[in-house]
């Protein structure tokens, strides 16, 4: 194992989040050739962080410490353009083509991303959101690809985008401080569709809910490594807490506490934009 490999990895993160730690650590990189690639996608705000964090206590799962976009300049990012938390409003710009001419921009990535991980990981867990928009791009240049797309009531992720994003931040002062409950809404709306446009373009996709996943964990963590042709995760690795965005929490449905936040007006905002969508997965209005 390298010297760099020993560091501790708080330090090759943030180094790799640079520009330049990339480049000093070039000549460190190496490709990757896994078993196979795990990339858990769904909306903003769907727990997709939680998922990551369980697969990553799979004694045969390597997963990267952050989201991958964040330690590679290959792949483009919302905030690259103004838009934090909200890819549906820049979605020419990060989609990837799955042709052959992005093959280098594949190789590159890999290299970046394979200084965060083991030096022969088998099994490599990746979680951008944006990349809910690029599963034909990673099918095509990181195979064998198995994604699971994690679904949280539309309600529920709409209150969270809405809480969290930062328009201002990254340069959309017309809308202050928080998004409009619509457009929000329209971020999940566009992101299940995506799914359903791509799903019948790769080989290998799962759907889990939020809502399973949180109330009976070790049953779907068996659901998934079954899909992922791996030894179960045993009930222990679903157990304890959990640091989500800095925040020290038990496994439990967030639901209800996102939920109570909306007014009468934010429900019919959602709604009107995701009303299709809420009823395929079957989410009511509370």
């Amino acid at each position: 194992m390298s010297a760099w490999h020993r560091a501790p990895m708080a330090l090759r993160k943030g180094m790799l989040k640079r520009p330049w730690g990339r480049q000093l650590l070039a000549p460190l990189a190496h490709e990757l050739r896994p078993d196979r690639w795990i990339f858990v996608v769904g909306c903003y705000s769907s727990g997709t962080t939680l998922l990551r964090d369980l697969l990553g206590r799979h004694q045969e799962i390597d997963a990267l410490p952050s989201e991958g976009v964040r330690l590679t300049d290959a792949l483009p990012r919302p905030e690259d353009v103004g838009w934090h938390r909200m890819w549906c409003r820049c979605l020419d710009e990060i989609r990837l083509s799955p042709d052959p001419s992005e093959r280098d921009r594949a190789a590159r990535i890999r290299r970046h991303w394979s200084l965060a991980l083991p030096a022969k990981p088998a099994n490599i867990l990746e979680k951008s959101i944006a990349n809910t928009a690029r599963l034909p791009f990673l099918q095509a240049h990181f195979g064998p690809a198995y994604f699971i797309h994690l679904v949280r009531n539309g309600y529920a992720v709409a209150e969270g985008l809405r809480r969290k994003g930062q328009p201002r931040r990254f340069g959309r002062h017309e809308f202050g401080d928080a998004y409009p409950m619509a457009m929000c809404a329209e971020q999940w709306q566009v992101s299940l569709q995506q799914i359903e446009t791509d799903g019948d373009l790769v080989e290998h996709l799962l759907e889990v809910r939020y809502e399973d996943l949180v109330a009976q964990p070790e049953s779907e963590l068996a659901r998934i490594t079954e899909f992922l042709q791996l030894p179960i995760l045993a009930l222990g690795g679903a157990q304890g807490d959990f640091d989500i965005h800095g925040v020290r929490s038990e496994i439990q449905d967030m639901n209800g506490q996102s939920i109570a936040r909306l007014s009468t007006q934010d429900l019919d905002a959602i709604d009107s934009i995701a009303h299709s969508g809420l009823t395929r997965c079957g989410y009511a209005r509370a």
